[in-house]
């Protein structure tokens, strides 16, 4: 003799409200998620607009490094003729 199990087809108030409250945390999950989307869209846009921000700052910084090194390449240069003029005098 065998045993077959049973599935009871009715709809009770038990399944009513797990039914109502899976649509209700369908519902907030999706929400929490499109929100964070927008979130992170946003972020993604400050971001971007950060490192470009940085972009130009750094470019800025290396134009005014290499005039420096050419000013001083230049100071160095008046300095070595100055030196060799200095040893030239009796």
């Amino acid at each position: 003799m065998t045993i077959v199990p049973s599935v009871d087809n009715r709809i009770s108030t038990g399944n009513l409200l797990l039914a109502g409250s899976m649509l209700v945390a369908v519902a907030v999950a999706w929400g929490n998620l499109s929100g964070r989307a927008e979130n992170m869209a946003s972020d993604i846009t400050a971001v971007t607009a950060q490192a470009t921000a940085n972009e130009a700052r750094i470019r800025a910084l290396e134009t005014a490094t290499a005039r420096q090194d050419e000013r001083m390449i230049l100071i160095l240069d008046s300095l070595r003729k100055i030196e060799g003029r200095l040893e030239k005098q009796p």
